[in-house]
């Protein structure tokens, strides 16, 4: 087997996942609503919100489901980098554990979205899909990522050839703070998303550049 046979779909598809969830998130997550917002403003959010939730959030299913392929090819090049089994598994893992919780907050925005197209969402229906969306979002997905990113770049300092040393330190920097309580900060979960996907992308990218002259 070639040895970088997974590093270009994992750089190829981290960069991707990055590009498509800034794009979602930008359509409409700069105007979501900070925790304890009063139930009224979160009613209006979604009714005003509703069409650019729906395109937006579709958008980002798209590259949670991009982030398990990017996880999975990754894996492969940690092993292969000849980084120990169980801290790439780990680190896939991380990626599946914290996709779930991404797939939950943003499969319950959509519900809550068009619901208020349809003009069927009362204020108590809307705080609940709310609150529930923003705990998944932030406090599951950021465990996951945080143990992805973490398990990753344990790997990416001690074997040869991953990436470069400063988006390893970045990527487990970002690891540890996204497992700590900063991460039930609503937008910090996925901000390191992109900005992991991004540094690990084009880590692989300029490491296999730099090896290959």
């Amino acid at each position: 087997m070639n040895p970088d046979s997974a590093r270009r779909p994992a750089a190829v598809s981290g960069i991707a996942v990055a590009i498509l969830f800034a794009v979602g998130s930008a359509i409409w997550g700069l105007d979501m609503p900070e925790d304890g917002t009063s139930v009224a403003e979160v009613v209006d959010f979604y009714r005003e919100t509703a069409d650019r939730i729906v395109i937006g959030g579709s958008l980002s299913l798209l590259a949670i489901a991009g982030f398990v392929v990017f996880a999975a090819a990754l894996r492969q090049v940690l092993i292969e980098a000849g980084g120990e089994e169980w801290l790439a598994t780990s680190a896939f893992g991380g990626a599946l554990l914290g996709m779930v919780g991404g797939v939950g907050a943003e499969t319950i925005n959509l519900a809550a979205a068009l619901r208020a197209q349809d003009g069927q969402l009362s204020e108590a229906l809307a705080q609940s899909l709310f609150e529930t969306s923003q705990i998944l979002g932030s406090v599951a997905t950021g465990a996951g990522l945080g143990v992805f990113a973490v398990a990753t770049a344990a790997v990416a300092l001690r074997a040869h050839g991953v990436m470069p040393r400063p988006a390893a330190l970045l990527t487990l920097a970002l690891g540890l703070l996204l497992l700590t309580p900063l991460s039930h900060v609503n937008w910090l979960p996925g901000a390191a998303m992109v900005v992991i996907g991004l540094t690990i992308g084009v880590g692989l990218l300029r490491d296999q550049r730099a090896g290959t002259r």
